[in-house]
């Protein structure tokens, strides 16, 4: 025993920083990663939701050096993020209510009146 250390003693397991903020990201319960904080307006609260996707990846390496030589290691990482607006939550004291971001109630009328017209001039120009 050199130095007051225990020759018995393991040496502690290396930990990438890269793993912490994986497993923080993966291990996360909290809603507002996905849904953001409710807005208060008059007799209603607004909820918003976006969808949120990451992927994250990384490689590290360890040299177990022996005493008094430094060690080694190499680490690289990388990810992505992306956070898409979905829509809102409305609730108010009598119901809930989801208004989505995109109307497609809209686009589907205006691709029915559209076709519809199309349909009507290629019979015109049929005759």
């Amino acid at each position: 025993m050199e130095d007051g250390k225990n020759s018995n003693e393991k040496p502690k397991a290396y930990r990438s920083p890269i793993g912490v903020i994986f497993d923080k990201f993966s291990q996360s319960k909290d809603v507002s990663l996905i849904y953001g904080e409710p807005i208060e307006l008059e007799n209603k609260r607004v909820l918003p939701v976006a969808k949120v996707d990451y992927y994250v990846g990384g490689g590290g390496g360890y040299s177990n050096a022996e005493e008094n030589n430094s060690t080694a290691q190499g680490e690289g990482g990388g990810g992505y993020i992306s956070v898409k607006p979905v829509g809102v939550f409305e609730i108010t004291s009598s119901k809930v209510k989801f208004k989505p971001v995109i109307r497609w109630d809209f686009f589907l009328t205006l691709f029915s009146i559209i076709t519809f017209g199309l349909i009507l001039l290629r019979k015109k120009s049929a005759r």
